[in-house]
């Protein structure tokens, strides 16, 4: 019986071992929703993924405040390609003279649009009619229009109440089919045109 007992005695405590040590075996790791606990490791220390900038496409607004670009007056006062004394135009051309065959009162006349008074030395006016420089008379040293002033140059005729000036020419110099007139500065530079045409 004693046998016996101590066989049963042995018996449960080897039982009692073999339980106690599946107690504290470590079974593997099962998949927690389909991940095993290396990928939830490396996905813990992975670094995390750098946020991808996009540069705005909103523009910005322009500015409401006055433009300190210069006015198209000032642009034409600076311009090395205006002729100086740009204030002065051909303002009337009287092409069909009543005079007989000469037309010797034919005229040109030129006006000073500008606020102050223009040297016109050395300017010169001439009919361009058949696109060459034709009869052309040049203004003499001290030539000056007042503000608003008007001379005319006639034909072959001296007027001394609009300036006193004449081409001289002794037969008519302005087509009454339409043409062109020039007037330009002392330094070549062309001031203006004007183009006719009869009614």
């Amino acid at each position: 019986k004693m046998f016996g007992l101590n066989n049963a005695l042995l018996a449960a405590v080897v039982a009692l071992a073999i339980s106690a040590s599946n107690a504290f075996t470590v079974a593997p790791a099962t998949s927690i929703s389909g991940t095993s606990s290396t990928q939830l490791l490396m996905s813990a220390t992975a670094p995390p993924a750098q946020e991808q900038v996009v540069a705005s496409s909103t523009m910005t607004p322009p500015s409401s405040s006055a433009s300190n670009l210069p006015s198209q007056k000032e642009l034409l006062s600076k311009s090395n390609n205006l002729a100086s004394g740009a204030g002065l135009s051909i303002s009337d051309l009287r092409f069909n003279g009543d005079v007989p065959k000469t037309e010797a009162d034919e005229f040109i006349q030129l006006t000073n649009g500008g606020n102050t008074p223009l040297d016109i030395s050395k300017y010169y006016v001439y009919v361009a009619t058949t696109g060459t420089q034709g009869p052309t008379y040049y203004f003499p040293k001290g030539t000056v229009l007042k503000s608003g002033q008007s001379i005319r140059v006639y034909t072959n005729q001296v007027n001394m109440a609009t300036g006193g000036y004449t081409f001289g020419s002794g037969k008519a110099i302005w087509s009454n089919n339409g043409g062109l007139a020039v007037l330009k500065d002392d330094k070549g530079k062309k001031v203006g045109e004007y183009k006719y045409k009869p009614n």
